[in-house]
């Protein structure tokens, strides 16, 4: 028989920041766009870089020189390069404008997640997101948050200042009501929830 405080509508006061709203961000979008990270983009360059580098001695043999080849080598590991320490900075950048783009996001609300939905409330709007309109559910240590809502980009759940029990019931929950589509991001190492895999 289910206990019937798992059952209860669990409720978070908090205040985001833009810190909070970026880190949010950083973590979704590691998981909701695999492609997209740092880490794939510039396998892929590296992976040009050295193809292109193979074929410098059949250049020399053919046309008695390899310019082309070093020029797409050196491009394209630049590119590699640039894509490590660059894509960052520009996604921390982008996340600081959204959050920027809309006031509301800063102002103290309550966040009660039920089982199939969560309501964010404050003094000047209420927003209900269903689970069935969110695509990926993201934990981190201070925060849980779920991407593509029909409301708002992001919904957000901040941990702090909550009691271990009551960490546990909301991790509990999201992670009941996402399943497979729940992910842990925990600190420098990033995986699903059973703790695999990073990059």
């Amino acid at each position: 028989m289910p206990n019937r405080k798992d059952e209860e509508p669990i409720a978070v006061t908090q205040t985001l920041t833009e810190e909070d709203f970026s880190a949010a961000a950083a973590a979704v979008r590691y998981f909701a766009a695999p492609m997209r990270r740092r880490s794939v983009r510039a396998a892929a360059c590296l992976t040009v870089a050295a193809l292109a580098a193979s074929t410098v001695p059949a250049s020399l043999n053919f046309f008695g020189t390899a310019w082309v080849s070093a020029a797409v080598t050196a491009g394209a590991f630049a590119a590699a390069v640039a894509v490590w320490f660059w894509q960052p900075v520009r996604e921390t950048r982008q996340a600081a404008l959204w959050f920027r783009s809309c006031p509301l996001m800063a102002l103290p609300s309550t966040v009660t997640v039920f089982r199939d939905r969560a309501v964010v409330e404050s003094k000047c709007e209420r927003i209900t997101e269903y689970w069935t309109d969110l695509s990926v559910c993201v934990e981190t240590d201070g925060l849980i948050a779920a991407a593509a809502g029909k409301e708002r980009g992001l919904l957000i759940v901040k941990k702090q200042g909550l009691s271990e029990e009551e960490a546990a019931r909301l991790s509990a929950r999201f992670r009941g009501a996402f399943e497979r589509r729940y992910f842990r991001f925990s600190g420098r190492k990033r995986g699903n929830s059973s703790g695999t895999g990073h990059g």
